[in-house]
């Protein structure tokens, strides 16, 4: 359930059966009743009687309209929609170690924050992401996630971890925090975890949990607002973690899942003496768990340096083979 979710069933509790607004940046939005609970959760607007602008039903008959925008006796405002949402949780990005990128890593991790904040108006609002140690002018900054989880009382909390001891599967929790962590040298395999190693010197308790593909974490994007969105469209929308993992994997990504995967699937075959690997030109097919096209399938397979075969072809050459045990491949002894 998302904020407009919230939105929509309180609306319907005042019995109201149409939204209507004149505000452009919502008529013009991909989402006009999340845009519509973002500004009134944000005290940018109430929930009036009548009728003004553009009209969205929430019902077949419009009997009972209302209109978001400003007035003096509003039905549903700002404190009003918070106290609905009370249950939705928190983001944290730990910036804890920011000071040790290199330049290009900050401006990137910037970016990624930054585009983080757009994650979460898909889902939230502004207010349920929090940066800590470092200030990047979005969200809720906290000098530290200690400080932030005491002041807050928060106790059911996940720290997702790609060497998490458990596997997200959609568990809920108060809080999920993130490390704001960009790792374009190589350097920094394990940071996360010493991120867990800090919050437990806090005396802080905490879940750590990797989120895996089909058993592994390679494939799983990593930039932040790819986890985020991961993260909110399991426990917000009920989405499976694949899905979601697949709803925001680039090309690139599954490229390097895909790398890991293509060696399970060839066959070894000699040929003159010469040893080859090949790949059915049908296994495409089984990887459609994953973000590739054609072509990134040919250029992998290309990368590896094994031959893709048209089925039929492959299948007269295995039939004009035999299977060497000790050596795990076909001998091809050429066609009759």
């Amino acid at each position: 359930m998302r904020l407009r979710d919230v939105f929509v069933k309180a609306l319907k509790e005042l019995g109201i059966d149409c939204i209507s607004t004149e505000i452009k940046r919502i008529t013009e939005s991909d989402d006009p009743l999340q845009s519509m609970a973002y500004h009134v959760i944000m005290g940018k607007a109430q929930v009036c009687r009548g009728l003004k602008g553009k009209v969205f039903n929430l019902n077949q008959e419009c009997e009972n309209p209302a209109y978001v925008g400003k007035c003096d006796d509003p039905i549903l405002t700002r404190n009003d929609l918070l106290e609905k949402a009370k249950d939705f949780p928190f983001i944290v990005i730990d910036c804890s170690f920011y000071d040790f990128h290199t330049e290009k890593e900050k401006k990137k991790l910037k970016l990624q924050i930054q585009q983080c904040l757009g994650v979460i108006r898909k889902f939230m609002w502004d207010e349920r992401l929090v940066i800590t140690h470092k200030d990047f002018g979005v969200g809720v900054f906290y000098p530290s996630t200690a400080k932030f989880i005491k002041e807050m009382g928060l106790k059911d909390i996940i720290l997702l971890d790609p060497n998490g001891d458990e596997v997200f599967e959609g568990q809920r929790a108060e809080c999920y925090i993130i490390g704001g962590i960009v790792d374009k040298t190589g350097n920094k395999r394990g940071w996360t975890s010493k991120i867990g190693e800090n919050l437990r010197r806090e005396g802080i308790s905490f879940r750590s949990m990797r989120i895996e593909l089909r058993g592994d974490v390679i494939g799983v994007p990593d930039r932040l607002n790819t986890i985020v969105e991961i993260v909110l469209r399991v426990v917000l929308d009920g989405e499976d973690v694949e899905k979601a993992v697949r709803s925001v994997q680039s090309h690139l990504v599954a490229k390097w899942r895909l790398r890991r995967e293509l060696p399970k699937r060839t066959i070894r075959i000699d040929v003159n003496g010469k040893p080859f690997r090949v790949v059915r030109k049908s296994e495409i097919k089984s990887f459609d768990w994953l973000n590739i096209r054609p072509k990134d399938f040919y250029e992998a397979c290309s990368e590896l340096g094994y031959l893709v075969i048209d089925d039929e072809w492959l299948e007269r050459i295995l039939r004009n083979s035999t299977f060497d045990e000790s050596k795990n491949r076909y001998i091809f002894k050429g066609f009759n």
